[in-house]
């Protein structure tokens, strides 16, 4: 059974642990904070996407569930191709969990950042365990 936070943390630190990724700051993304300035080194956001559980399963407390991972890819304006290198990185990582999908969106650049960002989805299916008891 899968704890989701832990399996982030553990994806995370798999990430920051393998030495393509030593010069990549790897942080938990923060949507609702603003950016001021332009980003100078490569970042890589990873945090909880989304979470899909069974409607028959919403009375359990273990439930098999669709988990999609955000791991979005912020590169300085002048190294857009830096970023499908990360992705690739990323990828091949990945392949220590059990991911079952990986999707990009195109490469955009950001007002915000004043750099480029790459999008990334990755999906596991897995019994997940949210704690307590049923109906509580």
């Amino acid at each position: 059974m899968m704890n989701i936070n832990d399996f982030i943390l553990s994806f995370a630190k798999a990430i920051k642990a393998d030495s393509f990724f030593e010069n990549i700051k790897i942080i938990k993304p923060y949507p609702n904070v603003s950016f001021a300035g332009e980003i100078k080194h490569t970042i890589v956001t990873i945090g909880l996407g989304e979470v899909d559980v069974l409607p028959e399963q919403l009375g359990d407390t273990s439930k098999y569930a669709s988990i999609k991972i955000n791991a979005d890819i912020y590169v300085p304006k002048d190294k857009p191709d830096f970023a499908n290198e990360v992705l690739v990185n990323i990828c091949r990582v990945s392949q220590k969990f059990n991911f079952i999908g990986i999707k990009a969106e195109p490469i955009s650049y950001s007002k915000y950042v004043k750099g480029y960002v790459l999008k990334c989805v990755l999906n596991i299916n897995a019994n997940v365990d949210f704690g307590g008891e049923s109906g509580e």
